[in-house]
C-alpha cells in the first residue's frame, strides 16, 4: 500500500519508500512490514533497525499514577530507570516514581496500551484520588529499535551511557542523549542478543535515523521491517 493513503504514517516513511519498503496498515498507521527481507534475519545478528512507531505506545505521569496503572493489571518496574515485561507480551519502563511509558508488543496481541488509552479521558474530571495523566508518547516519540551483537558498539558513537550488557542489564533503562537529542533507550534482548528500543522527539526522527544508520554502517546495519523482528 501507499503509506500516503493514511493519515498517520512514520515520521521516516519516504526514507523507508527509498529503500523500497513494502507498507501494511496497523492501527490506522503505515507500518514497513518488508525491507528488502532476503537474509534480513540472519544479517540481524550482526546489526538491524527497525522502525516501529507505528504500533502503539503510550505514557502517564503524575501523582498515583503506578496506583492506577495497577487498577488494570499492569505490572509495575520496582524502581525508577527499570521495564518490566507484561504478560500480554507489552514493555512498562518506569521513568520515574511517577512516570511510565508502555511499548505495545511487535506480535500486536497486547491490549494493554488500548485499554489504557480508553480508561483515562472517560474519568470523572475531579477524581477522589490523583490518578496521573496521559502523555501521548504514540505522536511525540518515534520508536526504533536497534539489534544485533554490534548493538552496544555502535550506540557507543552516540551515547555516553555504557551499553554493554555488563553494565547495562537487560531491562534497564536510560534517559539519556543520543546523537544529541534527548531520549529514552530501553534494553530489551532477543534470544540473547543485544537488542535496544530507542524512543525520542519525532520532529528530529529523520536526523536521528540518518545518525543511526551512518554509526551502523561499519557493522554492516541493515534496516528490517516488523516482519523480521516478529
Amino acid at each position: 500500500m501507499d503509506p500516503r493513503a493514511l493519515n498517520y504514517r512514520s515520521p521516516v516513511y519516504r526514507k523507508l519508500q527509498e529503500l523500497g519498503a513494502e507498507f501494511e496498515e496497523i492501527n490506522g498507521y503505515a507500518v514497513a512490514i518488508r525491507v528488502g527481507e532476503a537474509g534480513a534475519q540472519a544479517a540481524a545478528a550482526q546489526l538491524s533497525i527497525c522502525d516501529l512507531s507505528g504500533l502503539g505506545r503510550i505514557g502517564v505521569k503524575g501523582p498515583g499514577t503506578c496506583d492506577r496503572l495497577a487498577e488494570f493489571g499492569v505490572q509495575i518496574p520496582a524502581a525508577s530507570n527499570q521495564a518490566k515485561r507484561q504478560d500480554d507480551g507489552s514493555l512498562v519502563a518506569r521513568l520515574a516514581p511517577n512516570e511510565v511509558v508502555i511499548l505495545g508488543d511487535l506480535a500486536l496481541k497486547s491490549g494493554t496500551v488500548e485499554r489504557v488509552a480508553k480508561a483515562w479521558p472517560s474519568d470523572d474530571l475531579a477524581p477522589a484520588a490523583p490518578r496521573g495523566y496521559v502523555v501521548p508518547r504514540q505522536y511525540s516519540h518515534a520508536w526504533f529499535r536497534m539489534t544485533g551483537a554490534a548493538a552496544p558498539a555502535t550506540l557507543a558513537k552516540l551515547c555516553a551511557v555504557d551499553l554493554r550488557a555488563r553494565v547495562f542489564e537487560e531491562l534497564r533503562v536510560a534517559q539519556t542523549s543520543v546523537a544529541r537529542l534527548n531520549a529514552i533507550v530501553i534494553r530489551e534482548d532477543v534470544a540473547g542478543t543485544p537488542s535496544f528500543h530507542l524512543l525520542a522527539d519525532s520532529a528530529a526522527a529523520g536526523y536521528w535515523w540518518d545518525c543511526l544508520l551512518d554509526a551502523g554502517s561499519e557493522h554492516g546495519m541493515i534496516v528490517a521491517g516488523l516482519n523480521a523482528l516478529q
